[in-house]
């Protein structure tokens, strides 16, 4: 992964205030309800009994402001999205905020309190998931740095609230484009991390891969993938056809529909899935099997990456 660069982001003052109001006090509460989205720097909701504002002091404007029970406690925070944006700039459309700040309710003050405030560069959107399956809910935020290939531009922070005081940053992904799926299908959500595998190829040619897995536990994003072995076997299964398929018509001298590195190409697809599962002896098989045939019928620059791919990797394996 890349390291993290965040730019140098000039936060603007915020102030906010939360209270209980008498009915003549509630009229005040929408004073920017006329003002578009676009000019919005300051807004009130009302949850229960607590009415809640904030206000940036300009440029500083407000995205979005969500209620949403996170530690499923029966109190709802308040998640508050803003961007800072000059009133020379124009908004980029690949991101809508650059911060998130939630507030929680104090019950003994009887009023709401910054938990979390940080920034979230290039923000696109935004989800309330509960990963664990256990009703509580996590905050992933979908980045986009603007690139013109989504598993290099995309990426995702990942934040848990680990007490009824606190909110923290669990994971931030800067690039592979992470999607949430629930691979075993029994209510746990997984958070899948994609990459490329380039090897001699262009960036047109490039391999998409599912590099690593995420689970939940303890508070704590987990890599798993050798937990979902299954899921790339399928995965494996449909790429050792493809190759197969392919090296027949190659020794049978027919030629490929696809003429960019066929036989390359589906071999190396084959050997870094295998490479993902963290299943070195299948891999170690495969190349056993079949690099007389690679040598024999791919370029010598190509038979030579995906051989030095494998002979870094297998010092690793224990009993390959």
């Amino acid at each position: 992964m890349k390291k993290i660069i965040f730019p140098i982001l000039i936060l603007s003052c915020l102030v906010f205030c939360s209270c209980t109001k008498t009915k003549e006090d509630s009229s005040q509460k929408n004073q920017s309800d006329g003002r578009t989205k676009s000019k919005l720097n300051s807004a009130g909701v009302k949850e229960g009994e607590h009415e809640f504002s904030v206000e940036y002091s300009q440029p500083r404007r407000i995205y979005k402001i969500e209620k949403e029970d996170l530690n499923n406690d029966g109190n709802k925070e308040i998640i508050v999205f803003s961007v800072l944006k000059d009133s020379a700039d124009k908004f980029n459309d690949y991101y809508n905020f650059d911060m998130i700040e939630v507030f929680a309710l104090n019950t003994d003050e009887k009023k709401y309190v910054k938990i979390l405030s940080d920034t979230v560069d290039y923000s696109k959107d935004y989800f309330f998931v509960d990963l664990a399956n256990d009703k509580k809910k996590q905050i992933l935020i979908g980045t986009n740095s603007g690139g013109n290939d989504a598993v290099t531009s995309e990426g995702m922070f990942v934040y848990d609230m680990v007490s009824n005081e606190k909110v923290s940053l669990l994971k931030y992904f800067d690039t592979g484009s992470p999607k949430v799926a629930d691979i075993r299908n029994d209510g746990t959500k997984e958070i899948l991390v994609s990459d490329l595998f380039y090897g001699v190829m262009p960036q047109v040619s490039a391999i998409i891969f599912v590099r690593e897995i995420y689970e939940l536990e303890n508070q704590k994003l987990v890599e798993k993938n050798s937990g979902f072995g299954e899921y790339y076997d399928n995965e494996i299964k449909t790429l050792l056809d493809n190759y197969y398929g392919i090296k027949k018509k190659v020794e049978m001298g027919m030629q490929p529909m696809n003429m960019s590195y066929p036989m390359y190409r589906e071999a190396a697809a084959v050997i870094i899935n295998y490479y993902a599962k963290d299943d070195l002896k299948g891999m170690k098989k495969f190349w056993d099997d079949e690099k007389e045939s690679l040598k024999k019928n791919i370029p010598e620059d190509e038979f030579l990456d995906l051989s030095n791919f494998i002979l870094k990797a297998l010092p690793s394996a224990k009993n390959a």
